[in-house]
């Protein structure tokens, strides 16, 4: 199960299945799906947290029991892990323990990685005579370089948390207990920011890593923000010694 919680400018995805180490099963793909399609209409909506139930496991990826019976193939899972990593909010991942196969992707997809000190990754793939799909491997490379994507690829290696946040798959690491707190202070920050700006800056980011942005395109982004009542917004609030009140426009 999929749960989704709204509060304010926050959106709060949780796999909800920790005796199965919240595997995603073609159920849990469909729901997931459903509320990235409405996280993606609701235009109040600034910063979406992905985290897991449990204390163990953040996801182990798709459901192997379904994988072998057919029910979930790898296209169904790369959908789901594609539609995430395209969301035009910032997506923080509050991995509340390990991760596991495609489970370790849907971390990728996220724009920070928050972890607790214990966990530890690993992509088994190639030990069992999978290669991962092309996409996938792609959002390895872009995002972490090629020497970690084969460390965890090709290698399939088992990477602890101090190895993680030395690659810079985490990018902050907490006690367990502290994860829930600690997520929710960024996001509430992410979501006080300038949402015109910091959507710009995300696909620009995104755009240049995976070599699909023309400059047309960036400077486009740039010059709409100037021109926004965010913009004037802010440097009102900067002058008046006050917080900003962003509109999005």
């Amino acid at each position: 199960m999929i749960k989704l919680a709204i509060e304010g400018p926050v959106a709060r995805l949780t796999l909800d299945h920790p005796e199965r180490h919240n595997a995603l099963t073609q159920n849990g793909l469909e729901q997931f799906h459903a509320h990235l399609e409405r996280i993606e209409h609701d235009a109040e909506l600034r910063v979406l947290v992905l985290t897991g139930s449990g204390d163990r496991t953040f996801c182990s990826g798709a459901s192997l029991d379904q994988v072998q019976a057919g029910a979930v193939d790898g296209e169904s899972f790369q959908a789901v892990a594609d539609r995430l990593a395209a969301l035009p909010i910032p997506k923080l991942a509050a991995m509340n323990g390990s991760a596991y196969g495609g489970g370790v992707e849907l971390g990728l997809c996220c724009d920070f990685r928050f972890g607790v000190e214990g966990m530890k990754i690993r992509v088994p793939a190639a030990s069992f005579g999978l290669c991962y799909p092309p996409a996938g491997i792609r959002r390895y490379v872009t995002r972490l370089g090629v020497d970690s994507a084969k460390r965890i690829l090709v290698a399939a290696e088992t990477l602890a948390a101090a190895d993680l946040l030395r690659m810079g798959y985490l990018h902050r690491l907490c006690p367990p207990e502290e994860l829930p707190v600690l997520a929710d202070a960024w996001a509430r920050q992410l979501s006080r920011l300038a949402p015109l700006a910091v959507r710009a800056m995300l696909a620009i980011c995104d755009g240049m890593a995976e070599g699909g942005i023309e400059q047309k395109e960036a400077r486009e982004w740039v010059a709409r923000c100037n021109a926004s009542n965010d913009l004037r917004e802010g440097l009102r609030a900067v002058l008046e010694k006050r917080d900003p009140i962003f509109s999005g426009d």
